[in-house]
């Protein structure tokens, strides 16, 4: 037996997929790589870790083949800098930092198998503010970690837009 609040419930829920649309939301659709990106080795001097790993399961889930031999890539992206840094943003009374600036940076450059330049150098930059408290001292570093990644994976999306765009323009 359906009782009153389980068809309103549905009722709301019905309503709310037909208006939602209307008002501009859609869910964000995959990737569509430009066909350079489609067999992509990725040089980096740290290739198993940070934006190296963020960059790598972004490719292969938009569809991109990764390949160990350059020979037999597309495109190469380069990772020519990566960067990570956390400063101090405020110190609380006792003199301990209350709230820290964490910082990514990435620089890149899309290549052919031959070495020659498809897009110029670009440096990404991302920051992010975190709020420090020392009687959470555990959950903070992990905070802190969840952020970076975060900022990482964005980075790494960042990268993928502007291989994308750029080579839309050539």
């Amino acid at each position: 037996m359906i009782t009153l609040p389980k068809l309103s419930l549905a009722a709301v829920a019905a309503v709310s997929l037909v208006l939602l649309p209307g008002c501009g939301f859609h869910l964000r659709a995959g990737v569509e790589l430009p066909a350079v990106l489609e067999t992509t080795y990725l040089q980096s001097k740290a290739l198993y870790s940070g934006i190296a790993t963020e960059l790598r399961l972004e490719l292969t889930s938009a569809g991109a083949d990764l390949t160990d031999q350059r020979d037999a890539a597309t495109g190469v992206v380069n990772i020519l800098n990566e960067r990570s840094q956390r400063r101090v943003l405020s110190v609380g009374s006792a003199g301990r930092a209350s709230e820290y600036e964490l910082f990514e940076e990435v620089s890149f450059v899309l290549e052919d198998p031959q070495g020659n330049v498809l897009l110029e150098p670009q440096t990404l930059r991302m920051t992010r503010d975190l709020v420090f408290d020392d009687t959470q001292l555990l959950g903070k570093v992990s905070e802190a970690e969840v952020i970076r990644r975060q900022m990482q994976r964005d980075l790494a999306r960042q990268i993928i837009t502007r291989i994308t765009v750029g080579m839309r323009q050539r």
